[in-house]
Formats: structure tokens, sequence, C-alpha cells
């Protein structure tokens, strides 16, 4: 199977996003909360995910950035379906781990996405089976990856700041392949103005 390359979002006057945890955790790893604050004027996030930040180590980074980063809580209804879909994610042929409350996150920001508030917003996703079950749910989808190429049409940042942060990302653990973050880097030239 070919690399996918990330969705390329246009900035609008006022961009918002849900997001799992994924592409925080990349943002925290490589320095890029601040050209997030640039791009996005807020991102929204369930409480699996705040839980999962914390437990990762990064409550300081969600504390800095508590006034951008604000957690919304799902109602009983919404808990129900995000076991759904968190047991879709856990299924699917992509997915690497079939453990269900592992995608919890995941799928809790996928419910969040769809509320009528968040029709507009981003949903930021890493995670390739739960980005495939997100898409069948019509969401503005993008993670990370689609971030960076969006500060760098921006202007924000160049296509080597965008490789190295990807690198970063990649030898601090996050899954981002060699020919993933070459066809990013691609990417990232084929948008010189």
């Amino acid at each position: 199977m070919g690399v996918k390359a990330p969705l390329v979002i246009q900035k609008r006057d006022s961009t918002k996003a849900v997001s799992n945890t994924g592409p925080l955790i990349s943002a925290f790893q490589s320095n890029s909360l601040v050209l997030l604050t640039k791009i996005l004027d807020r991102i929204y996030l369930p409480a699996a995910c705040v839980a999962e930040l914390v437990k990762h180590g990064w409550e300081n980074e969600i504390q800095a950035a508590s006034s951008w980063l604000m957690e919304q809580r799902l109602n009983a209804n919404e808990e129900k379906r995000a076991l759904i879909f968190a047991e879709r994610i856990a299924h699917h042929p992509s997915s690497k781990d079939a453990v269900v409350k592992n995608h919890l996150a995941e799928a809790q920001a996928i419910v969040l996405a769809l509320r009528r508030e968040h029709s507009d917003d981003l949903l930021l996703i890493d995670e390739l089976a739960a980005r495939e079950i997100a898409n069948r749910e019509a969401v503005n989808l993008s993670g990370f990856p689609g971030l960076l190429l969006l500060a760098r049409r921006l202007g924000l940042i160049s296509p080597d700041d965008l490789k190295q942060k990807l690198e970063l990302c990649r030898r601090q653990g996050t899954h981002y392949s060699e020919a993933f973050i070459k066809t990013v880097y691609e990417m990232a030239n084929w948008d010189r103005r």
C-alpha cells in the first residue's frame, strides 16, 4: 500500500478544531504549539483526550495553553456513540490495536466533531483506522502534518522546518515513516510561492 498524504486544509477567517491526542503530542514534541495558535483560534478536546495527554506527561503544556485548549465533556448518549466508534476503530483492518478502550479518545473526538456547533471545525486525528472511520462521517479532517502544510502555505514555516518537525516527532516515537515524511516534505516544496 502506498503512503497516504495528509489532507491540505485552507485557513478561513476563524478556524477551530476538535483534536485527538496524537496531533497534540506531535505539536508538543516538535515545539509547535505556538505555531498552531497562529493557525487555529481554538482546539476542543474530549475528556479522554485530556486524560491521555496527562498520562503521557503533557499536563504542564495543557495548563499553559488552557485558554486555547478547551476540554468538552460528552453527554451519556454521546458516550455510548463514542463506544460504538471505538469498537469500529479497534476492529478496523488498519488498526494495530484491537483493545476497544484504547480508542476512546479518538472515538470521543469524532463524536465531539459531529456536534452541530463543530460542523465547520476541523477534526485532528493522525491514526489511520480512526481517520478512515471519521471519513465515513464526512467531517472536516486533518492531522498534524496537514496543519504543518497549512503553516507552510501561510508562510509561517519553510519546507525544511516542516521536515525537521516531523523528524523530531518520529525520533520521539510518533509513527511517521521516512517515506511519509518525504511525501509531506515534497508537498511543502510544491507549494512554494
